[in-house]
């Protein structure tokens, strides 16, 4: 599993470290991201009886209006106003190979971004869910269930492991 995250940390990083002109607050969003990395937590993915509420409607994110959603909703796991810039700039720097080992998905709540998450695969060391997110709404915790819930049975058949959040 270690290496299924490094990898993944790597990915995610090389948006900054291979752009050929980096902006400084990219950068530190980069920065910022990788600082909150060190404390995650994963474990094997435990299947769940019960069912999902259906209120997200999840898309695949495939274009960058929906790459700035999902930069949106995940941002907000930083609370500094300055962080979250930050972190936008950085993370609507993702860009997409038609073989990334990453699927980045948003969820929308009555028309709007509310949620995202992503499924990162290696054939050799499984499947991750992380960087799942909601706004700070009512109905967070649902929606972040309903997220990794919906992730989970799209990796289906996969050896699993999912972020624990708090």
């Amino acid at each position: 599993m270690k290496q299924l995250i490094e990898r993944k940390n790597r990915w995610m990083a090389s948006h900054i470290t291979e752009a050929e002109f980096p902006t400084p607050l990219s950068e530190k969003g980069l920065a910022l991201y990788q600082a909150a990395q060190k404390s995650l937590t994963f474990e094997p993915h435990q299947a769940l009886d019960s069912e999902s509420s259906n209120s997200l409607t999840i898309y695949p994110v495939d274009c960058h209006p929906l790459t700035i959603r999902y930069s949106l909703v995940l941002a907000n796991r930083w609370q500094n106003e300055s962080d979250k810039e930050a972190l936008i700039e950085y993370l609507t720097q993702i860009m997409f190979e038609e073989d990334s080992p990453a699927q980045l998905f948003v969820g929308f709540f009555k028309g709007k971004p509310a949620a995202c998450g992503m499924l990162f695969h290696d054939t050799e060391h499984g499947t991750l869910i992380c960087d799942v997110a909601a706004l700070p709404v009512p109905n967070q915790s649902a929606l972040i269930s309903e997220m990794q819930h919906s992730l989970a049975a799209k990796a289906a058949g996969q050896p699993l492991y999912c972020e624990q959040i708090d």
